[in-house]
């Protein structure tokens, strides 16, 4: 064998060998995550408001690299996360621990806990907690008074309360305002009652924003303030009493399928007998206003409708007037808002 050729095999069996020692290092990837969570909802069922409430969600990790917990993100207020241990082995497990404080909820409940971590196939997770809080004191269907009623028709709205503490409840007072009547009644002394709300006959048309408040023996917590929502409307009135349009954009008034949002309706209605409509006007140009039906009612359905070809940027501000057959109501005024950009 020639000293050439000897040369040359003993190189390539040094480059083969030099390969061969690098070639692990080239081609292997580090060991990765894989974060899992057999069940990641629970349902705590039932308790009373006050009742601490707490579970812990099993993460495993099924891949090869250490699984690191890196955030959390709660969906209310009242709860509060714990890990451990933040970094889960590969192939073990770890617990994320969602505690929730009932103190001021009540109702059903669902809580959610966004958990971030470094798997690189799947961001994190989202873990669900809910159930039902059953409030010391409930107030059916929901704890406040809606009431719609006339100058001279007045309305009436009930509610429900319930006490559901072993310690017996006495409503000793109700304080509200001179347009509404009150009283309580008692359904099952100590735990159940019956409020009813009526307003008050000859109360001025307009809203009204108020309160009224349960005074009871309870300790350390002796009131109940319930919002109290007061609509009288004149015998002849809209609904709703003024139409807006909001923020449109000009390339999208233009285009042909958003004519929808162009589009508003408000009803005018009458206690009583029928009127008719003689005449609608709007002061802008970029308005047009049809109603139905054409002849006598006591309900008209009015559609308001912007006209893209005559819109320009600004403001949509203008009003809108009906006038009408009834004496006491011969014009109503309903206002336009908008804005477009």
């Amino acid at each position: 064998m020639h000293d050439s050729d000897m040369r040359d095999r003993c190189c390539t069996l040094l480059l083969l060998i030099v390969a061969a020692s690098f070639s692990p290092l080239i081609h292997a990837e580090p060991p990765l995550p894989r974060g899992i969570v057999a069940n990641d909802t629970y349902d705590f069922g039932s308790v009373r408001q006050g009742a601490p409430v707490s579970h812990a969600f099993i993460i495993k990790n099924a891949g090869e690299g250490p699984l690191r917990i890196t955030g959390a993100e709660l969906s209310m207020p009242g709860m509060k996360v714990r890990v451990a241990p933040v970094e889960v082995p590969a192939q073990g497990e770890g617990a994320v621990t969602v505690e929730l404080n009932t103190e001021r909820v009540a109702g059903a409940i669902e809580g959610k806990v966004q958990i971030q971590w470094n798997d690189p196939t799947r961001s994190g997770a989202s873990l669900t907690l809910k159930g039902y809080v059953v409030p010391r004191i409930a107030i059916e269907p929901m704890p406040a008074v809606f009431l719609s009623a006339f100058t001279a028709e007045p309305a009436e709205r009930t509610l429900t309360i319930r006490n559901n503490e072993p310690r017996p409840l006495r409503i000793t007072s109700v304080e509200h305002s001179a347009r509404l009547s009150v009283s309580v009644a008692d359904v099952e002394p100590g735990k159940v009652f019956i409020l009813t709300a009526r307003s008050v006959n000859g109360v001025p048309a307009g809203r009204y924003e108020e309160s009224l408040t349960l005074v009871t023996d309870k300790p350390g917590g002796d009131r109940i303030d319930l919002p109290v929502h007061l609509w009288v409307k004149p015998d002849l009135y809209a609904n709703p009493e003024n139409v807006d349009f909001g923020t449109l954009r000009v390339e999208d008034v233009q285009r042909s399928d958003v004519t929808a949002s162009l589009t508003q309706t408000f009803f005018l209605k009458r206690r009583g007998d029928a009127f008719r409509i003689t005449a609608i006007v709007c002061d802008s140009s970029a308005v047009d206003v049809t109603q139905s039906p054409a002849g006598p009612s006591n309900s008209f359905q009015i559609d308001v409708r912007l006209r893209a070809e005559a819109l320009r940027r600004g403001s949509l501000d203008a009003k809108i007037r009906v006038m009408t057959t009834d004496p006491a109501f011969p014009e109503v005024v309903i206002p336009l808002s908008g804005t477009l950009i």
